[in-house]
């Protein structure tokens, strides 16, 4: 990810931040990763300049604000406009990869425009958005700067959720990589098919759990071992990255499909193949039916009687 350099410049870094760091340049300016990664959530529905909120007002009427879940704010240019909480950050892209055998999640906020979807694989050839200023924008310029407060918010968060210190990716450093986690079809042993579009790896089988990443729509991943609670059938997979972790099944909705192994057919005997014939040294046959009779014992067509040698 080469978002500072000759472009951009830190405006907010990430000991005053504390999640994330903030950085400044042109305005519509292309946003890219170095690496591959996976696009796993966007949010494109707000408009430049009019989707825009002063920081300082949001935090002195926040309060007053706040109705439930959703902000209903008024913009840099005295908009009324309803903000859910979690897209306060604007329109924004997250992706997320691997570096080495490790997972990330980046989060780049504040875009004027997103150019990629949900499921995406993208790379140093993307270009994922433009830097804008919608949402929660920084307030040092004048209101009347058509680029007011436009920036990008960078958010880098591991496999636990803990958000790290984005710097080193921001500047390229840590190049991410996007690796099918995805089974090949498996017949002879219990699989499991992806049927909502994501779900989420946990460590353990329990929702509390930490975050180990996501599977996704279509996807394979072979089951081994389940337990259940009264929501989900947790079912414990393993990724062809050896990544082993639980996936929720609800019990009410359609998420997975689960592919039973196929047991292999009994081998079939031919009826025509002649009975093998002990060793001679073994038994002596006494008597050869030729049909179906009662001589104390009820035998069949075809069937021999033998009397086994007495062993000294």
């Amino acid at each position: 990810m080469m978002l500072l350099g000759a472009e951009r410049y830190v405006t907010q870094n990430y000991q005053q931040h504390k999640t994330a760091e903030d950085y400044s340049g042109s305005h519509l300016s292309p946003i890219k990763i170095t690496g591959r990664a996976k696009v796993v959530r966007v949010v494109n529905h707000y408009k430049v300049h009019e989707d825009s909120i002063n920081y300082n007002d949001f935090i002195k009427n926040q309060g007053k604000w706040r109705d439930g879940d959703y902000y209903h704010c008024i913009s840099i240019t005295g908009k009324e406009i309803l903000f859910h909480k979690d897209e306060l950050g604007g329109n924004c892209v997250e992706v997320e990869g691997y570096i080495g055998n490790q997972y990330y999640r980046y989060g780049m906020f504040h875009m004027a425009s997103v150019n990629v979807q949900v499921g995406d694989i993208v790379d140093s050839n993307t270009v994922l958005g433009l830097q804008g200023n919608t949402g929660l924008v920084d307030s040092t310029k004048s209101r009347s700067d058509v680029t007011y407060g436009t920036h990008v918010h960078l958010e880098v968060t591991n496999a636990s959720g803990n958000y790290i210190n984005p710097r080193e990716y921001a500047l390229g450093n840590q190049v991410i990589t996007y690796l099918e986690q995805s089974n090949p079809i498996d017949t002879s042993v219990d699989q499991l098919v992806v049927v909502a579009d994501k779900i989420n790896i946990r460590k353990d089988a329990t929702v509390n759990s930490s975050d180990l990443g996501d599977v996704y729509k279509g996807e394979i991943y072979t089951i081994l071992n389940s337990q259940e609670d009264d929501l989900y059938t947790w079912y414990q997979i393993k990724t062809n990255l050896d990544l082993v972790g639980w996936v929720a099944a609800s019990k009410s909705e359609n998420w997975i499909q689960v592919n039973k192994k196929i047991e292999p057919d009994p081998p079939i005997v031919d009826p025509e193949e002649p009975e093998e014939k002990p060793e001679q040294d073994e038994y002596i046959l006494l008597f050869t039916c030729p049909k179906t009779d009662v001589y104390y014992l009820t035998l069949q067509e075809g069937e021999r009687l033998y009397l086994k040698k007495k062993t000294t």
